[in-house]
């Protein structure tokens, strides 16, 4: 089946590469001519785990352009950001769908762009000549290419049924595969999202009473994931959640309901206890005019180069405003920090360190390499996962409820 994605931002690329990767012929349509000659050369322009070999491998699947092709099936997968309201800006999905209809009146569109529940059904009604499906994407970031060819589920949102078999097709799996209407489709997405948001949040706000109490917060977690009815994942505390989807999300989710004169109690809730955890690293870090403070790590999750609502960059933002002298390291990230090579450098007179991202050479720091380098080696980890807390050394170590001495039987988990 020859497919056109619209929109190669992360979600659409990886999209095409799983797409091609179950050996359909797909064209990637983008306005970025510079992206499309990069992609047409096998290189992808985001870090990701497995997405360059993957994209290599499938050129013959691919096609890069600018052009919009005439086809029976197109995916809309571009952006939606959030605007200042809060509300979530559809600008670019509407002027996608005006155009395909314009090209193809009577072609099958698919929205993969996270959209607020209910504008499937709007488009569907101003545009009643072409075919609309949701079908939501639930990648990670870091996994996005195992998570596309390996889904949990799929969620295929749509009144027709032609297209639901067609879709059922193109995105065969061995993982359920959910048949709803649209709008049941585009807020099973919302609320996956601000589920696991409060999920981090609940864990956050036990840790900082494990603070004051002296308890472990890595023990609660692991005693309460033992639970069926919880699960382990999601339950790991550190300095709140960012990225491109959890906030905005919520934001765009929040808005929605708050237009409808409905409040979602526990989901605002979640929004400002991740707000208050970011508060809670700035207290521990004590910031005064003059103090030197290296930030270890700076994507906002390990295996990304993404940067968008970052904790890192918020606290740098905070930081810089008080008058904190801010260095930052990043594997893959860059940021208009004074950003540098080595975790050395970045230390380097350095009075205070914050792991912010736990790429696994920020784990694995030696507490040499911290007191050779810094001007006084005191670690604030704002995500509980350096490995050398049961033996810091010489290395003033604070943890988010994890005290400095753990008997945790997965201390890094």
């Amino acid at each position: 089946m020859q497919v056109t994605v619209i929109g190669t931002g992360y979600v659409g690329l990886v999209t095409a590469i799983g797409l091609a990767d179950a050996k359909h012929d797909v064209v990637c349509v983008d306005l970025n001519k510079e992206r499309m000659e990069q992609l047409s050369n096998g290189v992808a322009p985001i870090t990701e785990e497995g997405i360059e070999g993957a994209l290599q491998q499938n050129q013959s699947r691919l096609t890069f352009t600018t052009e919009y092709p005439v086809s029976d099936l197109y995916l809309v997968a571009v952006g939606t950001p959030e605007r200042a309201d809060g509300s979530c800006d559809l600008s670019a999905v509407e002027a996608v769908v005006k155009l395909i209809h314009s090209i193809q009146p009577h072609a099958a569109v698919v929205m993969k762009s996270t959209i607020p529940p209910g504008t499937t059904e709007k488009l569907q009604m101003a545009y009643p000549s072409l075919r609309f499906a949701m079908v939501p994407e639930f990648l990670r970031e870091g996994t996005a290419i195992r998570d596309m060819r390996n889904p949990h589920r799929v969620i295929i949102g749509t009144h027709d049924q032609q297209l639901a078999s067609d879709l059922t097709e193109l995105f065969k799996t061995n993982a359920p595969i959910v048949h709803v209407d649209p709008t049941t489709a585009e807020l099973t997405k919302y609320a996956a999202n601000s589920f696991l948001a409060v999920k981090i949040s609940f864990i956050n706000e036990i840790a900082r009473l494990a603070d004051i109490v002296g308890a472990d917060v890595e023990d609660v977690a692991h005693g309460i994931g033992l639970d069926p009815r919880i699960g382990p994942a999601f339950l790991k505390a550190g300095a709140g959640y960012g990225g491109s989807c959890f906030p905005k999300d919520i934001a765009a989710l929040t808005t929605l309901a708050q237009q409808h004169g409905e409040h979602l109690h526990v989901i605002e809730a979640a929004d400002r206890t991740n707000e208050a955890q970011l508060e809670y690293v700035l207290q521990k870090i004590a910031p005064k005019r003059g103090l030197r403070v290296a930030l270890l790590g700076l994507a906002f999750k390990p295996g990304t180069d993404d940067l968008r609502d970052a904790p890192a960059l918020r606290l740098a933002e905070r930081l810089t405003k008080m008058g904190v002298i801010v260095t930052g390291y990043d594997p893959a990230a860059k940021t208009l920090l004074d950003q540098k090579d080595t975790i050395e450098e970045a230390v380097t007179g350095a009075e205070i360190a914050v792991i912010m991202t736990e790429w696994d050479e920020i784990k694995h720091v030696t507490p040499r390499r911290l007191t050779d380098n810094m001007k006084t080696a005191r670690l604030i980890d704002g995500r509980n996962c350096w490995a050398f807390v049961e033996e810091p050394g010489n290395v003033q170590y604070e943890g988010i409820g994890r005290p400095n001495k753990t008997f945790s039987n997965n201390p890094t988990s």
